[in-house]
């Protein structure tokens, strides 16, 4: 599943960031279903996946839960935006390195370089938001189904057919019918 944010995760300028969040973070363990931030509560940390899964959640005015979005190893985790944080439940147990924003803020702070390194973090979010919303528009479910698939050929594991819906944004009947034209 390490590919699914790959684009976004493994830009060779954001080594450097991996590398101060291991150093200078704080190691956890989650267990299946520990919460690493919760919606309407302002987060102070950002983290890094060592290894496991965490979904981001959203629920709206009416209560209705909506995927909006997975981490899983070796991404970063947390928000640039940390007033519109999303719930983060763990899929599966996951070991992450944490560190507060305020830490990163001073290394973002360091010089010309680790400046870079806040831009090309910001520059990476946008062009994987981007490229989903530009997506969900131009891509049928199928097409979307089917990214979701070759960008994480084991996902299916971790979450459940319903999850999958969710975050295509469609119900799990049509997933079904997609799997079954695609099994023919």
């Amino acid at each position: 599943m390490e590919d699914f944010n790959s684009q976004y995760a493994n830009h060779s300028k954001l080594e450097q960031l991996k590398q101060f969040i291991l150093e200078h973070g704080t190691y956890i363990e989650l267990k299946k279903g520990e919460q690493f931030t919760i919606q309407g509560k302002v987060n102070h940390r950002g983290a890094y996946i060592e290894h496991g899964l965490l979904r981001y959640t959203r629920v709206d005015e009416k209560g209705n839960i909506h995927i909006v979005g997975y981490t899983f190893s070796e991404e970063f985790a947390g928000s640039l935006c940390t007033l519109i944080e999303p719930n983060q439940p763990s899929v599966c147990d996951t070991k992450i390195c944490y560190i507060p924003y305020l830490k990163v803020e001073e290394f973002f702070a360091t010089n010309v370089e680790t400046m870079q390194v806040k831009c090309t973090l910001i520059e990476q979010s946008y062009l994987l938001m981007y490229h989903r919303l530009i997506d969900m528009y131009c891509k049928t479910t199928a097409e979307l189904y089917l990214d979701l698939l070759n960008r994480c050929p084991d996902i299916q594991e971790y979450i459940t057919l319903k999850e999958i819906a969710s975050f295509l944004q469609v119900t799990p009947e049509t997933i079904s019918r997609i799997r079954r034209g695609l099994n023919k």
